[in-house]
C-alpha cells in the first residue's frame, strides 16, 4: 500500500527523483505534500510541461537554492512519460532532448529533488527515457486502492478524528465508488457530527452525507416503481442538471431493478440478510432496504419493466429523437 511510501519519505532521506504514476488525484496530491514537508516552503518551484519546456527543468536544478540546502521542483504534465493518445492530443513537434535528458539523470543534483507528476493510468515502458527514469527515480503508484486498503484507508482517516467506525460503516465508505478526497471530507463531516462520542455509525454518517449518484439513482427507482411520475421526473431533471447522461441512468436504473428481483429470489428462498448481500454483492444495508421493498416478491412485474427499459435502452442507441425525452416519456408512461 502507498502508505509504506509515504512512512519512508517521512523518514528516509530523500531521492532525487520521483514519479508519481496514478489516476487517483488525493493520492498524487498526498505524495507531493508530504515531498514539499521535508523541504523548506520558500525552496518550492512549480513546472508545467504544458507551457514549459523539459530543459527548464533540468536548469533549475542547477540553480542552487538560497533558504536551504535543498529545493523540491514539481512538474506537471510530463507526457513524455506515456503513450500519446490518438485522436486527442498530437505529438509536439519539437524534437525531446532524449541525450541531454539522460545524461540529466546520470547526474543528480545533490540540492535539488524534482518530482515528475503524471496523472495516468500507466507509464509508457517501451520509451529508453521511461525505463531510464525508472532506474534513476522512487516510482509512486497512485492508482485506486483495492478493497482491503480501502478498508484500512476508511479506518485510518477516522482514526485521525479520533473515532471509531463500525465494521458496517467502515464496509460502507470503503464500497462507495467515490474519490478518496471526497470520501476524506465525508468521513471529517461525520467525526464532527458526533463530537461528543468516539464511535461512529452507519447511521450517524448517513446524517451528513452528501447524496451521490447512487442513492439518487435508488431514489429514482423508488418513485418509479411507485407510480409517483411527478417525483421521477423531478429526480430525473436533477441528474441531467449534474450531467448525467439518460443512457448511464437507464443502465443504472437497470441494474437495480436486476438487483431487488435477485434480493427477492434469496428471499423467497429463505436467505438471511448478510448471506443475500454476499451472493448479490452488494451492501448489507441496500440488501436490507430492498427485502422490505413492497415489491419484492412481484418478480413477473419487475421483470416486465426491466423489458420495457431494455427498449428505452435500443431507442436511446438508434432513435434521432432527443435523447433526454425518450426517457422522461418512459417515466410518464409507468
Amino acid at each position: 500500500m502507498i502508505t509504506k511510501q509515504w512512512q519512508a519519505l517521512n523518514k528516509e532521506p530523500l531521492a532525487p527523483f520521483y514519479v508519481i504514476v496514478g489516476q487517483e488525484g488525493y493520492l498524487r496530491d498526498e505524495t507531493v505534500k508530504r515531498i514539499q514537508a521535508r523541504v523548506d516552503p520558500e525552496e518550492w518551484f512549480v513546472l508545467d510541461l504544458e507551457q514549459q519546456s523539459i530543459e527548464d527543468v533540468m536548469l533549475e536544478t542547477d540553480t542552487i537554492p538560497f533558504f536551504a540546502e535543498k529545493k523540491a521542483i514539481i512538474v506537471h504534465n510530463p507526457q513524455f512519460l506515456r503513450a500519446a493518445v490518438k485522436d486527442k492530443e498530437k505529438e509536439k513537434k519539437d524534437i525531446f532532448p532524449q541525450k541531454q535528458f539522460l545524461n540529466w539523470l546520470d547526474h543528480p543534483s545533490e540540492t535539488a529533488v524534482v518530482v515528475f507528476v503524471a496523472p495516468y493510468e500507466k507509464l509508457d515502458d517501451r520509451k529508453k527515457v521511461v525505463k531510464e527514469l525508472r532506474k534513476s527515480a522512487v516510482v509512486i503508484e497512485a492508482n485506486p486502492l483495492s478493497e482491503s486498503d480501502q478498508k484500512s484507508w476508511v479506518l485510518s482517516q477516522f482514526r485521525a478524528h479520533g473515532k471509531a467506525p463500525t465494521d458496517e460503516l467502515i464496509d460502507w465508505v470503503a464500497a462507495v465508488p467515490l474519490s478518496l478526497s471526497f470520501k476524506r471530507n465525508e468521513i471529517a463531516k461525520a467525526a464532527l457530527y458526533v463530537s461528543d462520542s468516539e464511535e461512529v455509525t452507519f447511521d450517524d454518517y448517513q446524517q451528513v452525507a452528501s447524496p451521490v449518484l447512487e442513492d439518487n439513482v435508488f431514489a429514482l427507482t423508488e418513485a418509479f416503481l411507485q407510480s409517483n411520475r411527478e417525483k421521477a421526473v423531478t429526480l430525473y431533471n436533477e441528474l441531467l442538471k449534474q450531467k448525467e447522461e439518460p443512457l448511464k441512468l437507464v443502465a443504472l436504473l437497470a441494474g437495480q431493478l436486476r438487483l431487488l428481483i435477485q434480493v427477492g429470489y434469496f428471499k423467497k428462498m429463505g436467505y438471511p440478510n448478510t448471506q443475500i448481500a454476499g451472493q448479490v454483492k452488494a451492501h448489507p444495508y441496500r440488501v436490507k432496504l430492498m427485502m422490505e421493498h413492497p415489491l419484492v416478491e412481484q418478480e413477473e412485474l419487475l421483470v416486465e419493466k426491466l423489458k420495457l427499459l431494455a427498449e428505452v435502452d435500443m431507442q436511446l442507441k438508434s432513435s434521432h429523437m432527443k435523447k433526454e425525452r425518450i426517457l422522461e416519456l418512459y417515466l410518464l408512461a409507468n
